[in-house]
């Protein structure tokens, strides 16, 4: 914020001022001695006596800035809000205080009135640009960096700001070709330096990029690494790439990085090129040896449509990665002796779970364990909540043997203290999300690794010594040497924890807002699981159902915009395209009800918005891939009691669903045969399925005691038999 204080004479035997101009005159004086406290409370005295005095409130909001106190600098400005708005320069500061303090909605407004009264103002005009970016509006935003350049174009970071934005936008050579003025104009600058060397690497010029920063000191090499912390993080931050202390990623990594991230807004138009050099990269590391951390690659080489033994590979070459210099700073897990004295004879399991900070997600894990057999099984839960909220963890702590909050710990301090606990079998089911930490079960906490749920048919035998799977996922007739130690559940391996009921009322189309004389096809899943196959099948399905619409969930504007670009490239109206509004769960689930069929995606199939459907009476349809996460959307609806609704290929996929479409009879057949599954079904019946855990922890557990390797088993079933 910038403020033009009145100058001031020598303050020596200055005696107290008796008006606001005095006090004015003293805060001055202190503050160019750098006595900012004193000069504080001399503005503030001088707005006590003139409260209407612009100066007096930003000379106060200026002080109160310095000494890091936002809040009351904020509400210094508010004192005379209508004063400020009378000027460009007013209104711009009490932007920049509202923006400082969150309140984006005054920011706006206050930056829109300083550009009515001033279209060319600089601060104004840079500010929007930048609020406009961090909320993806790109076209927004490059219309203010142009402005600005327009006006100044010797203020270098003008340039730099319109070649984030370019790059934002995925304009990579438009970003290279202003990147390339500016450095004639301004060669030492590092910001651009730094940023041309990574501008290459995203526009694919790998080898230019390396010649780039080969030709960086130690100092800009620091700071290159520093901007790259910042640029290679994607929004989707489960699959963040991390790098080593002092390590800095190729050219090539923070190319897949970004192509990664427009993934998750479902930019797809660098999907081929990513694809082959994820490939040149696998063949490149196969053949010299080189360990990448590929837990990025691991999750959206699915939506690529990498097969199966490529993505094992990748999480083979990533697991070696993550290993690396683990165990030499934790001594090797050794198992307690079975003499050992234990608390109990009680199996203990160690799980670590997602942040229980979500609401949703504790209420669940209270739910599953409630229904595990306490005299049986000692359950100690690890979390890696941020901001730990204690009600969360206290309502567990009656069914668990302990809760450990370890988001503070690093992950030799998190896997040290899992180690303290008497543990028999160790259950990560934080896979592939945003609380994933591979770093622990490398390290080895408990005599037996499982791994939950992943998403790969292929594991490696390490870190974890059992892949939990089912019977569709991994079929009787596949051969399954190749896969390792897979327990096969009975039924489904996908445990239904979240029970949440609709909220009632909800009846109409009218109120969920859909169109009431259209066939509605949803597809509820996060975006980053949508992939351009799943949608040009679907693509297809509404060009055979004129009368159809596709129901999506509220998704982000770039997003949207992103899947109207890519229905109008295939034919189909963008007002085919309906997004939900942004509801609370109970809601959305009653809204929910109202579709008429769901369509899962091929590649990464639904999971929760398909167990969210089927739960509400929706009937769904999937095609059964060869990995497991495409199909495990199978495994859920016939569990659910609809086997016939599990196609084995992608043009019967289409065809179905056009065949459904055209015939509302059959639907409410599937319907009700839906609802009248319910009651047997055995995806909903946890008690049941918690069961055939415990039974399948219990065998893991004896086979080590009993001194026997990892070997796959089938678990019997318990309670409800599937139907069909």
């Amino acid at each position: 914020m910038q403020n033009t204080l009145p100058s001031a004479p020598d303050a020596a035997g200055l005696e107290a001022p008796e008006d606001g101009r005095g006090w004015m005159l003293r805060g001055a004086q202190l503050h160019a001695a750098g006595q900012l406290e004193q000069a504080l409370i001399a503005f503030e005295k001088a707005l006590a006596l003139q409260p209407d005095d612009v100066n007096a409130a930003s000379a106060c909001a200026t002080l109160l800035s310095a000494l890091s106190r936002p809040v009351a600098s904020y509400k210094a400005l508010l004192s005379v809000e209508a004063l400020l708005l009378e000027t460009a320069d007013g209104a711009a500061n009490l932007a920049i205080a509202a923006e400082s303090c969150g309140d984006l909605a005054r920011a706006r407004v206050a930056y829109q009135r300083a550009l009515a009264l001033d279209p060319n103002h600089a601060r104004s005009l840079n500010n929007v640009g930048l609020m406009a970016a961090a909320q993806a509006q790109w076209e927004a935003a490059l219309e203010c960096a142009h402005k600005c350049l327009a006006q100044d174009p010797a203020h270098a970071p003008y340039h730099v700001n319109l070649s984030d934005y370019l790059c934002g936008a995925r304009r990579y050579a438009d970003a290279l070709a202003v990147l390339e003025t500016a450095a004639a104009r301004f060669p030492d600058n590092l910001d651009i330096r730094i940023r041309s060397a990574a501008v290459l690497a995203f526009n694919g010029d790998f080898e230019k990029s390396l010649e780039a920063s080969r030709r960086f000191d130690a100092a800009t090499l620091a700071y290159f690494q520093e901007f790259l912390g910042r640029a290679i993080a994607p929004a989707y931050l489960d699959h963040k790439l991390r790098l080593l202390q002092g390590e800095l990623p190729d050219a090539r990594q923070l190319y897949t990085g970004q192509a990664f991230e427009a993934m998750t807004v479902c930019d797809w138009r660098d999907n081929d090129q990513v694809t082959a050099t994820l490939r040149q990269m696998l063949d490149e590391c196969l053949r010299t040896g080189q360990r990448r951390d590929w837990r990025d690659a691991q999750f959206y080489g699915l939506m690529l449509g990498m097969d199966e033994n490529e993505l094992a590979q990748v999480r083979k070459i990533s697991i070696a990665k993550i290993g690396e210099g683990l165990k030499a700073s934790l001594p090797p897990f050794v198992q307690r002796p079975k003499t050992a004295v234990r608390r109990d004879d009680r199996i203990h399991i160690g799980i670590t779970v997602q942040s229980l900070r979500d609401e949703r997600h504790a209420h669940a894990l209270k739910r599953q364990l409630a229904l595990h057999d306490s005299s049986r099984f000692a359950i100690h839960i690890y979390s890696p909540t941020r901001h730990p909220e204690l009600e969360h963890s206290e309502m567990l702590k009656p069914h668990a043997a302990s809760v450990t909050e370890i988001a503070h710990m690093s992950d030799i301090e998190a896997a040290g203290r899992m180690r303290l606990d008497p543990l028999d079998v160790f259950v990560d089911m934080t896979f592939d999300t945003a609380w994933c930490r591979p770093e622990i079960p490398e390290l080895r906490v408990a005599p037996v690794q499982v791994r939950q749920l992943t998403w790969h048919r292929h594991n490696p035998p390490r870190p974890c010594d059992y892949n939990m799977s089912d019977t569709f996922v991994h079929p009787d007739g596949l051969d399954l040497a190749p896969y390792g130690a897979i327990v096969r559940l009975p039924h489904t391996c996908w445990l239904a924890t979240h029970d949440e009921e609709p909220e009632s009322g909800w009846d109409s189309r009218e109120q969920a807002g859909l169109p009431t004389d259209a066939l509605v096809l949803s597809a509820v899943v996060p975006s980053v699981m949508l992939d351009p196959q799943s949608f040009g099948a679907w693509m297809k399905i509404l060009r055979s159902l004129p009368d159809a619409v596709l129901w999506l969930p509220a998704y982000s504007l770039p997003i949207a915009a992103n899947l109207v670009r890519e229905a109008n490239a295939a034919g189909v109206n963008e007002n085919r395209l309906l997004f939900a509004a942004r509801l609370p769960r109970a809601q959305s689930l009653a809204c929910l009800k109202h579709a008429d069929l769901f369509l899962d995606t091929l590649r990464f199939n639904a999971n929760q918005g398909l167990e969210d459907a089927l739960r509400v009476g929706v009937p769904a349809l999937s095609c059964a891939g060869d990995s497991m996460a495409s199909r495990l959307g199978g495994s859920i609806i016939r569990a659910a009691g609809l086997p016939q609704c599990v196609m084995q290929s992608e043009a019967a996929y289409v065809v179905e669903a056009v065949r459904l479409g055209r015939n509302p009879q059959a639907l409410q057949q599937l319907r009700q045969q839906l609802l009248a599954e319910k009651a047997k079904a055995p995806l909903l019946d946890l008690a049941a399925r918690v069961r055939e855990w415990e039974a399948a922890w219990a065998t893991m557990a004896e086979r080590t005691r009993a001194g026997l390797a990892p070997a796959a088993f089938d678990v019997p079933s318990s309670g409800k038999q599937p139907a069909g």
